[in-house]
């Protein structure tokens, strides 16, 4: 090979490194810049929903429950409503995220998060968010809610999330929290109701 060649050879490589490089550096900045925390993300759609304060998640890790799964589990900071960010397959077009919203042992609020489903209106249309709310969480059984023709496999999505909500629910963090605020006011000289 002869040196001249190898000269722009040895250039060509060098462009390519530099290009490489500062690829690299404008997509780490790119990044840096539009990065959304998933966890401040939820705590702050947590807050919108419910227009109360939420400064602690109770589990970032979640917890799966068949076709179903709990992402973010949350208190509001004065005990009283509990916030889920929840999962369900089983869709057309595959999972379906739910903010659902418990207080006083029922959930009072669902809200349709991230999802690729063509039908999810026939849900609304059809009233089909009845089948949870206002029902006291400890005996719904979400599973036997039927479905909503046309929006079948979006239904079964749904009922997933919600299930994976009242199991999460019903193994006891509910009463984690209820039972420290008694213990709170039971300490402070107040009545303890339960």
């Amino acid at each position: 090979m002869n040196r001249e060649k190898a000269i722009s050879m040895t250039k060509c490589v060098l462009v390519l490194a530099i290009i490489a490089l500062c690829s690299g550096l404008l997509l780490g900045a790119f990044h840096i810049i539009t990065y959304v925390d998933p966890l401040q993300s939820a705590y702050d759609r947590f807050a919108e929903d419910t227009g109360e304060a939420f400064s602690s998640m109770r589990d970032e890790d979640g917890k799966d429950y068949g076709n179903g799964r709990v992402v973010y589990y949350a208190v509001s900071d004065d005990g009283q409503t509990h916030a889920f960010l929840a999962e369900g397959d089983g869709g057309f077009k595959g999972s379906v995220r739910l903010y659902v919203y418990v207080k006083d042992g029922a959930i009072f609020k669902i809200v349709v998060g991230d999802h690729s489903e063509t039908y999810m209106d026939r849900l609304e249309a059809a009233d089909y968010y009845a089948n949870f709310i206002g029902k006291d969480i400890s005996s719904l059984d979400a599973l036997a809610a039927d479905a909503v023709s046309g929006a079948t496999k979006s239904s079964t999505a749904v009922r997933n999330a919600v299930n994976a909500v009242v199991q999460y629910y019903k193994e006891g963090n509910g009463q984690e929290v209820q039972t420290e605020m008694l213990r709170g006011d039971f300490a402070a000289g107040g009545e303890c109701n339960g």
